[in-house]
């Protein structure tokens, strides 16, 4: 168990586990692992190692103990009773979990199931299947239980470890919640950077808070960033901060900045074209207002006494939300600089030249369509 105790997560330990037992001469096809964590929304992961292959997560949302895949199913039966489940799979009488019925289709021959400490005293389970001709031994199962307890006692550190950072990951972002865990804790601890930023605001979010009740104010946001988030992700931004009713996300330029940039405004058009289709179909109207601009921001702990917050400013930052107000002035969903928009292809108009509040330099905005004049007021 040497080598498992230098595993960086859960699927390391997973992977090196059972090519460790594969390497010895079981005969496995099939090994994983289920874990409860902590996350807004996944309640249990689930990975699963096949020879040759590092392991696949599944994540598992909140509510799948009321559902087939998990009620009545082999990991809450060795959960529940906390006694390890054998079950030979190369007969054709019935099966008592429906789970069993897919792992014989796939040409499983036998099946060991036990029960496995995960983080924070939880429980959750590790399986092993062979494809072997007339399955286990009794010798190999012996083995299999006798290195239940040291792995438990591995999986349930690196179990730990993954739940804190998926927690973190959650409430922080990716990136602030690797330098937290590597380190970055004290306050004043600050990373620059430079960087394509998209800043949001939802439209009329006074009068939506004042004619509906808190949850269905919440439930209205959740529904908006549900269509926000996902296309930042896919462009490979992070969500930085959720500021009330808007959002920040940064797409790291240091290394390509023109990609940043074009990654950035390809996931400004897809949230806005999300939010059309969910308003289609919604009672709520979702008038978002969207600015684009690039440059450097300092992000990190900052705060007073023993409160912190991993937070960003920045001189482009406050450029960013001079400009974010003026979408509204010009009637556009979006708008983007001059120095966002240089060089990139791109469908925007241009809406004039302004100079924004608290600036002396003046900026050439682009965006959708323009119905103020030129010398529209400064933001």
């Amino acid at each position: 168990m040497g080598p498992g105790r230098e595993a960086a997560d859960a699927a390391a330990l997973l992977d090196g586990f059972s090519a460790c037992l594969s390497g010895l001469g079981l005969p496995l096809a099939r090994a994983t692992t289920h874990a409860p964590t902590l996350h807004p929304s996944f309640r249990w992961v689930m990975r699963v190692w096949h020879p040759g292959a590092s392991s696949l997560a599944l994540r598992r949302r909140h509510g799948i103990e009321g559902t087939p895949t998990f009620h009545g199913n082999t990991v809450e039966h060795v959960v529940e009773t906390r006694t390890p489940f054998r079950y030979r799979l190369d007969g054709d009488g019935p099966l008592p979990f429906p789970v069993l019925g897919e792992l014989r289709d796939e040409g499983l021959t036998d099946y060991l199931i036990v029960p496995l400490r995960a983080a924070r005293g939880r429980m959750g389970a590790a399986s092993w299947a062979t494809a072997r001709p007339g399955g286990f031994t009794l010798i190999e199962i012996d083995t299999l239980l006798a290195l239940v307890e040291p792995f438990s006692l591995l999986f349930e550190i690196k179990a730990l470890d993954d739940m804190l950072g998926a927690v973190l990951s959650a409430y922080v972002g990716r990136d602030p919640a690797r330098q937290i865990l590597a380190g970055t804790v004290r306050r004043g601890d600050v990373r620059l950077m430079r960087a394509a930023m998209m800043l949001t605001d939802l439209r009329g979010f006074g009068e939506l808070s004042d004619r509906q009740s808190p949850d269905r104010v919440v439930a209205a946001l959740n529904r908006m960033f549900d269509a926000i988030v996902p296309a930042v992700e896919a462009e490979g931004g992070e969500v930085l901060k959720y500021i009330g009713d808007g959002l920040l996300a940064v797409f790291d330029a240091d290394r390509d900045e023109a990609a940043a940039r074009r990654a950035a405004l390809r996931a400004a058009e897809a949230a806005l074209a999300a939010l059309a289709t969910l308003r289609d179909g919604d009672t709520a109207a979702f008038e978002v207002g969207v600015a684009l601009h690039v440059g450097e921001i300092a992000y990190g702990n900052i705060g007073g006494g023993d409160r912190v917050d991993f937070t960003a400013i920045g001189r482009d930052l406050n450029v960013l939300a001079r400009v974010e107000r003026l979408c509204k002035t010009y009637d556009t969903p979006l708008i983007a600089t001059d120095t966002f928009i240089d060089g990139l292809a791109h469908a925007l108009e241009p809406l004039g030249i302004v100079a924004l509040r608290g600036f002396a330099e003046r900026h050439a905005l682009f965006g959708h369509r323009r119905t103020a004049p030129v010398g529209a007021p400064a933001a």
